[in-house]
């Protein structure tokens, strides 16, 4: 496995993790069910930080795929740059969500306040991440660019 390879597979984790552990959160706080809301706060401190992974995957990963003659380079530029954002999105939302739960293990309960802010920190990551994801979706894949999409259908 290269490292192109490794930044595909490792950038799902904080996408489908955040996205998956907001639900749950959600859902948590909905039912007031402390014990999902503790597992959807380990699982949004475990996407969050594992942004971390991805970021450091994406230079090498870019080394390898920035002459091939399908990428983009506006595309991947694009990405980069979001790339930075979408770091410390998911740093920061997965360290609230690791603050919330050191915070509930000190006062046997959870913090109301620190479960929200988590939920609110997370939300604005799953779209950050999205976003960046989708830059990079459109590297090497010309049919998800708007300058090659056919405006007529057949």
């Amino acid at each position: 496995m290269n490292a192109a390879h490794a930044h595909l597979v490792l950038n799902h984790i904080p996408l489908l993790g955040l996205l998956f552990g907001t639900v749950l959160l959600a859902y948590g706080q909905w039912r007031t069910k402390e014990e999902v809301q503790k597992v959807s706060l380990a699982l949004i401190a475990f996407a969050g930080v594992s942004t971390l992974a991805v970021y450091l995957t994406g230079e090498p990963a870019e080394e390898i795929v920035e002459d091939l003659a399908h990428v983009s380079y506006d595309a991947l530029e694009a990405h980069e740059d979001m790339g930075i954002y979408a770091l410390w999105a998911g740093l920061l939302t997965g360290g609230a969500s690791i603050i919330a739960l050191v915070i509930g293990a000190l006062r046997g309960r959870l913090a109301r306040w620190s479960v929200v802010l988590t939920f609110v920190l997370a939300l604005g990551a799953v779209g950050l991440i999205g976003y960046t994801a989708n830059l990079g979706g459109k590297i090497s894949h010309p049919e998800l660019r708007s300058e090659l999409a056919s405006p007529h259908l057949t």
